[in-house]
């Protein structure tokens, strides 16, 4: 009697072709080194109407883009939208520091994950780099080619005190892993961090989040109003 196939619950349909590599043999990501213009949200891709030299964020609400990317419908469908941009910036799955060891791996681990199957599908990704706290460090930069060009989120990350400190120490640490030739930066790095990618030749590109987006348009409008 034939078998019948077993049900892929596991998503290794993300893997197809993947190379691998580190201590958690993480999906090798190709990123390309053209740098976009624009972001735009993922949540707002489908709307956009003029996407030459725009490439799609995640820098969201995880819920925003979990169900898609977990589904390989969905997301097969969600490549069609994603063939108009010119890159797709990879998942940002948030690692929270309080987050079990073993989750805050595998959040990095689908992001990775995930650019292999966007790759496999001709899709141009650029890196995200995410990380926790000093126990990330030994697989958050895994994965990634060196020389390259890669994306931080840096919303939230100078909240206060505690996330400015573990922001930075990672960021230093991202740098000294990856050495990227290109950091691009949803938000706004401190001068601090800014002349730490000078000082080693690393260009920054810096793009407005969503609120800054917000508060602009608000001061626009209040000038012209008063």
């Amino acid at each position: 009697m034939e078998k019948k196939p077993v049900k892929d619950v596991f998503g290794l349909w993300l893997l197809k072709d993947a190379e691998f590599s580190g201590k958690y043999e993480f999906p090798v990501v190709h990123g390309t080194s053209r740098i976009p213009k624009k972001l735009v949200q993922f949540s707002k891709c489908e709307k956009e109407s003029e996407t030459q030299g725009k490439a799609v964020h995640f820098y969201e609400l995880d819920e925003k883009f979990v169900s898609c990317l977990g589904n390989k419908r969905k997301l097969l469908k969600k490549i069609e939208t994603f063939r108009r941009y010119e890159s797709i910036i990879l998942p940002d799955f948030s690692v929270y520091r309080d987050f079990p060891l073993a989750m805050q791996i595998f959040q990095v681990y689908k992001s990775r994950a995930v650019g292999n199957f966007l790759m496999q599908n001709g899709i141009k990704v650029i890196p995200n780099i995410r990380w926790g706290d000093e126990r990330t460090y030994s697989f958050a930069f895994d994965g990634i080619e060196k020389y390259g060009v890669v994306s931080v989120g840096v919303q939230g990350a100078y909240r206060d005190s505690e996330n400015e400190r573990y922001f930075e120490k990672g960021f230093i640490k991202m740098l000294e892993a990856i050495e990227p030739e290109t950091v691009l930066c949803y938000g706004n790095l401190s001068d601090a961090m800014k002349y730490e990618c000078k000082r080693r030749l690393v260009n920054v590109k810096e793009y407005g989040t969503e609120i800054s987006k917000r508060m602009k348009l608000r001061t626009d409008l209040q000038r012209k109003l008063f």
